[in-house]
């Protein structure tokens, strides 16, 4: 197991990881959008994230942090020179998932019918073969549709019009930015803010370079 190395991380880390993870999600669902699928043991982290719903410790809901290793990438080439070409679409996406959650923590009665349904998600995931599998991702999306989707500002994705209408992969889409507002709730628990991103942008290139995601 990997979970004795969390520890190690500084809560700026954690801080910086938890972001991560929302633009993991936003690049494995635009992953998914563009060529049909993406890096299952990235998506099994993130989904299972999703379901850890009442931990709050970084180390409880991402056990394994290299997993979040795409995410750190588009993070730091985004908040570097590289804040343009085609990385542009996740990073939209991951951009979109934090004002989503922003949106959300206003939302007390979406926030009960969210967890109450993932709940009951929970007590039901023995009967699935595995997380990733398109049942399960079909009920997270489910769940993504009856609340989050439900708000004014939605999500557009993009990506090759025959993905785009598979239904099992849209629900993918879907479970994933539901991850990633999960992800974006642990960010805002940990004391990250979307101002940190316009205006400590030298801080968070410091705290990726000091992260060997490779060591974790």
């Amino acid at each position: 197991m990997t979970t004795e190395l969390t520890p190690q991380l500084t809560p700026q880390q954690q801080q910086l990881l938890a972001l991560a993870a929302v633009f993991e999600a936003a690049q494995l669902a635009d992953d998914i959008a563009s060529r049909g699928d993406c890096d299952r043991r990235a998506l099994r982290s993130l989904l299972e994230g999703v379901m850890a719903m009442d931990a709050t410790e970084f180390q409880a809901i991402y056990p394994q942090p290299a997993m979040l290793r795409e995410g750190l990438s588009l993070l730091n080439r985004s908040l570097g020179k590289e804040a343009n070409g085609p990385h542009m679409r996740p990073l939209n996406y991951g951009l979109a998932l934090l004002h989503l959650s922003g949106k959300l923590r206003k939302q007390s009665d979406t926030i009960s019918i969210l967890r109450h349904r993932l709940l009951a998600l929970s007590g039901q995931q023995a009967h699935f073969d595995d997380i990733t599998d398109d049942a399960f991702c079909h009920r997270l999306a489910g769940i993504y549709l009856d609340t989050l989707g439900t708000f004014r500002f939605r999500i557009q994705v993009r990506g090759e019009p025959a993905h785009l209408q598979d239904e099992d992969k849209a629900a993918r889409i879907r479970a994933l930015f539901l991850a990633g507002v999960r992800a974006a709730f642990l960010w805002h628990q940990l004391g990250g803010r979307r101002w940190h991103l316009l205006f400590q942008r030298k801080r968070l290139i410091d705290a990726i370079e000091s992260i060997n995601i490779n060591d974790l």
